[in-house]
C-alpha cells in the first residue's frame, strides 16, 4: 500500500473584483495534510487593461499557484484542479502529473480497476462496482507514461476515498474566507 501518495486539490476562483486560491494536500484516505490558501487579489483598473483576456490565467497560474505550490512542505504526486481549469487551457508549472476528476454517467467498465481510453487524454477509470466510472483528464503536458502511473495512484486513493470530493472542499473553504473577510 503506498501510504505516502499525496494528492493536490487546487482550486481558483474570482469573487467580486478579486481573485483568491486554495491548495488543499490530503493523503490516501483524504484525510488533509497540507491547506494553503492566499489573500484575496484585486487588480489594478491600470492591470486590467494592460493585461486584458490574459489577466484572469496570469493570476490563477503564475501568481496564485506559483505561490501556494512555493509554500508547499513536501511536493504533490498529483496536481488536480477542475475540469474547468483544465479544459480552459491550464498551462501552469506544477511538477507532477496535472489533472481533473468527474464523476461520469457511464456505463460501469467490467471490474474494478478497469481503465477505458476515450481520448488521448481521457480516461474512464472504474473504482468501485457498479457505478459509474470516475473521468479522469489529463493536461496536455502529460504523456502516455506519466498517466499509465498517475492511474494507479488514483485507483489506490480511490478505493479509500472519493477523488472528486476534497475539490469541493476546497471551493467551500475559499468561500468562507470570503464571507469571513467582508
Amino acid at each position: 500500500m503506498a501510504e505516502s501518495i499525496k494528492l493536490a486539490y487546487f482550486m481558483a476562483v474570482k469573487e467580486g473584483a478579486s481573485y483568491l486560491g486554495g491548495l488543499l494536500v490530503t493523503d490516501t484516505s483524504g484525510i488533509p495534510l497540507d491547506f494553503r490558501y492566499t489573500e484575496p487579489i484585486t487588480p489594478t483598473h491600470l492591470q486590467s487593461i494592460l493585461y486584458g483576456k490574459s489577466l484572469e490565467p496570469h493570476l490563477k497560474e503564475e501568481v496564485i499557484q506559483k505561490t501556494l505550490l512555493k509554500e508547499l512542505k513536501t511536493p504533490p504526486d498529483l496536481f488536480i484542479l477542475s475540469a474547468t481549469e483544465l479544459a480552459g487551457g491550464w498551462s501552469g508549472d506544477a511538477k507532477c502529473p496535472v489533472l481533473a476528476v468527474q464523476k461520469s454517467q457511464e456505463t460501469p467498465l467490467v471490474k474494478v480497476g478497469t481503465t477505458f481510453r476515450a481520448g488521448p487524454r481521457d480516461i474512464l477509470l472504474q473504482l468501485a462496482e457498479g457505478a459509474a466510472p470516475l473521468r479522469v483528464m489529463f493536461a496536455a503536458s502529460v504523456d502516455a507514461a506519466a498517466q499509465e502511473q498517475a492511474m494507479a495512484k488514483l485507483l489506490e486513493a480511490g478505493y479509500h476515498m472519493d477523488l472528486t470530493e476534497p475539490l469541493e472542499r476546497v471551493t467551500v473553504a475559499l468561500q468562507s474566507l470570503v464571507v469571513k473577510g467582508s
